[in-house]
């Protein structure tokens, strides 16, 4: 029996990159499969003056996919993890993951330039504003949206010295450093990323949950699943500067958080992994 599955995209070449790597890890589990994507331009990619915090939650670039899941228009849609509403529609779950790239951010320059020249530096989010104001002191962040290939074309015209950008979404779409740009790394330790930076994730109702599940990649979910606990518990979206980051340690997951000014971090098993993520919490609070 063959079985169609429409997918959910945005637009934007990163979206439809990371639609086609979660399509083409279905493909190789179910050759069968009949997956047709379905792009659309979600309210968040139509609104590109204004800050994300300014126009609504991170449910801007999901919730308009939700509905249409609901519906029945589509069957699953793909995400980037960081983007996802705090809380998810009724009937709906994320019912894979991807094995999570990079989670790093990095400071993306015209080749030549040195992080520490940088006077302007793009950026849409409070959270990278907050923390280049400690790593690169002597810069101003400046308002910047749209798409990565956009983000970068208004760099190279002049309008900023460099922009931060999520490594995994370069990495995807082939931007390596090299004759036009420079690369500034920022660790995880000078930068605490994003909730789930570098994760894609498939929702959907549970009648697709035997498909997916196999695609799912478990120490990714794990890791998923305790970073969106953190955000949860604290009620925190786009609007307030938070970042969070699990990583493996053994058998254990080492927890960081950033909300507001506060950080707070632990280390705990796996299995203890949401009671952690409540404590860091408390410690934030």
């Amino acid at each position: 029996m063959t079985y169609e599955i429409r997918v959910g995209t945005r637009k934007s070449k990163l979206a439809l990159k990371q639609t086609n790597m979660a399509m083409e890890a279905l493909e190789k589990v179910f050759p069968s499969l009949q997956l047709t994507p379905v792009p659309f331009h979600t309210r968040g990619d139509k609104i590109l003056d204004k800050p994300l915090w300014e126009i609504g939650n991170k449910g801007l670039f999901a919730s308009e996919f939700e509905a249409m899941i609901r519906k029945d228009e589509i069957d699953i849609a793909v995400h980037s993890g960081k983007d996802l509403p705090l809380f998810l529609a009724e009937g709906l779950s994320i019912l894979a993951v991807l094995e999570r790239g990079d989670p790093r951010d990095v400071l993306v320059m015209p080749s030549g330039r040195k992080a520490e020249d940088c006077r302007i530096i793009g950026t849409g989010s409070l959270r990278r504003i907050e923390f280049a104001a400690s790593v690169f002191p002597k810069a101003e962040c400046k308002l910047i949206r749209g798409n990565v290939h956009t983000r970068l074309e208004k760099m190279m015209t002049g309008a900023y010295d460099g922009i931060i950008l999520a490594k995994a979404g370069l990495d995807r779409l082939g931007i390596q450093e090299g004759d036009i740009y420079t690369f500034h790394m920022l660790s995880t330790e000078e930068f605490l990323p994003a909730a789930c930076q570098g994760i894609i994730a498939v929702e959907g109702k549970k009648k697709w949950h035997n498909f997916l599940e196999k695609i799912n990649h478990i120490p990714t979910f794990l890791i998923f699943e305790t970073e969106r606990k953190v955000l949860s518990s604290l009620n925190a979206d786009c609007s307030e500067p938070v970042a969070v980051f699990a990583e493996f340690i053994g058998e254990n997951i080492y927890l960081r958080a950033m909300y507001g000014k506060k950080k707070a971090e632990g280390t705990a098993p796996i299995e203890n992994r949401l009671e952690l993520a409540e404590e860091v919490v408390r410690r934030l609070r």
